[in-house]
């Protein structure tokens, strides 16, 4: 992953731009994408558990069989704004100490159900302290620079303003952390790292880190940031960070899927 552009006000406050090459964009895909997709940790545990019972005396049957069939095809069929936000995860826990305890498809009732509240909720360390992150991902092969999906009603800016202009909003996704660590015990990295957030959050000033992930797979223009960045850093106040980043992808959204369920040895 390459840095081809940026301007770094603080360690909280920039915006960058990064080209990946295609082999390292097939490595994600076929890799940590997937397994966040697929969400492989609670599959592989769910899968685990129904052979065990299938090797019981009485519990096979046609419908314990289908159901572990399910779980092992491993084939993946979602839209590309999910492999975007999933492609964002991957990105920001390699490369910018973020951390995504929860994966948000085991809330799901409905499997092509969409997120609620932000894109992207988790935690940040900055020079030793951990702040929670709240963020927006966006996909777009949109000549243009920046694209709508910066700059439209429903686009990146507005809904890191929105954020940041609403406690409600932030205190939602805190109680929703808050539920996911409730059983867990104290020493738990997701608990610790909650209750670290939430003394950052309710500091004098409160902190915490928004951020935008913007994935292309056309030619890189730092106008895709720049022009965005510059508006949001008059609204969005220190010390709360702020976070731009465009990922540019050789490979184009139309054969993501292919390149994922490509069968590896």
């Amino acid at each position: 992953m390459n840095l081809i552009y940026q301007q770094l006000d603080s360690e909280k406050r920039s915006y960058q731009g990064f080209i990946l090459d295609e082999q390292e964009c097939r490595e994600h895909l076929q890799g940590g994408v997937k397994d966040n997709i697929l969400d492989s940790e609670e599959r592989k545990g769910m899968l685990e558990q129904l052979r065990a019972l299938n090797e019981e005396t009485g519990f096979s049957s046609d419908r314990l069989l289908a159901d572990i069939q399910a779980f092992e095809n491993e084939n993946v069929q979602v839209q590309n704004f999910r492999v975007g936000e999933a492609y964002a995860e991957v990105i920001l826990e390699q490369a910018f100490s973020c951390r995504f305890y929860w994966n948000e498809l085991r809330d799901a009732r409905n499997p092509r159900g969409n997120k609620t509240g932000a894109d992207l909720v988790g935690f940040i360390e900055n020079d030793g302290q951990v702040l929670f992150l709240f963020g927006e991902v966006k996909v777009s092969s949109e000549l243009n620079s920046p694209p709508a999906v910066m700059t439209g009603a429903k686009g990146i800016e507005s809904q890191l303003r929105d954020l940041y202009i609403s406690p409600i909003k932030r205190q939602i996704l805190i109680s929703y952390l808050k539920s996911k660590t409730t059983h867990l015990p104290n020493e738990h990295p997701f608990k610790v790292d909650f209750n670290l957030g939430l003394r950052s959050y309710y500091s004098n000033p409160d902190d915490y880190q928004l951020i935008g992930v913007l994935i292309r797979d056309v030619e890189h223009d730092e106008r895709d940031l720049s022009l965005s960045y510059g508006k949001l850093r008059k609204r969005i106040l220190e010390p709360i960070g702020l976070k731009l980043l465009a990922l540019y992808l050789p490979i184009q959204q139309k054969d993501w899927l292919n390149i994922i369920n490509e069968v590896t040895e």
